[in-house]
């Protein structure tokens, strides 16, 4: 499969000039649904009907929620480039958790450049997600003294073990804690260490 990174040039309040389809609610990559014969995409003619969209101006989409990437794709209306990088050639039909890749099956905000300097030790993996006014893109369950009792802060859908946030462990931590912790770092790359859940 090839990954392709490309910059639309449009006017600002401008659409992409394509459709998107799937998320990890649809059991589904996102992928291109339709291109408008006279959009900005058209005009460009890499984007094709059936890519996999992996990133829109640094958000990720990969194991996001079809609403997730339905706003990340609206909000790049409004600069005036977008860049979208893409897996060209039958990703689609790959599972939306992607197997062994170091990228997380988390509806997150993170980096396109995602995959650098990503290790993976002893089941976990490092990742760095980039914080903006609405969070990490993700949702917690667990915690200490949780409804079901002393258990790993994980992320809410594929119930990944989150280990540390920037540093700090998150080791028999309220998930209260956890959230005010991740509230008060500031916006930018966040480094998580995280267990891929064995089930996933």
């Amino acid at each position: 499969t090839d990954v392709q990174v490309v910059v639309l040039h449009k006017e600002e309040g401008a659409g992409l000039g394509f459709s998107i389809a799937g998320g990890v609610d649809q059991n589904k990559p996102v992928t291109v649904h339709k291109v408008f014969p006279h959009g900005i995409a058209a005009q460009e003619g890499t984007i094709q009907q059936g890519d996999t969209v992996l990133s829109i101006n640094g958000s990720c989409l990969r194991g996001s929620f079809h609403c997730e990437a339905l706003r990340i794709l609206r909000k790049a209306r409004l600069p005036a480039q977008a860049i979208v990088v893409l897996q060209k050639g039958g990703a689609g039909e790959h599972p939306a958790h992607g197997g062994p890749s170091p990228s997380l099956a988390l509806p997150s905000t993170a980096t396109a450049k995602q995959g650098r300097g990503t290790a993976e030790l002893n089941g976990t993996v490092t990742v760095e997600l980039n914080k903006d006014s609405s969070g990490l893109g993700f949702s917690l369950e667990g915690g200490k003294g949780s409804s079901q009792g002393d258990r790993p802060i994980t992320v809410k859908k594929p119930g990944d073990e989150i280990l540390e946030v920037q540093g700090r462990s998150m080791l028999g931590m309220m998930r209260l804690e956890a959230w005010k912790w991740i509230r008060t770092l500031p916006a930018g790359p966040v480094t998580l260490v995280i267990r891929k859940n064995p089930r996933t």
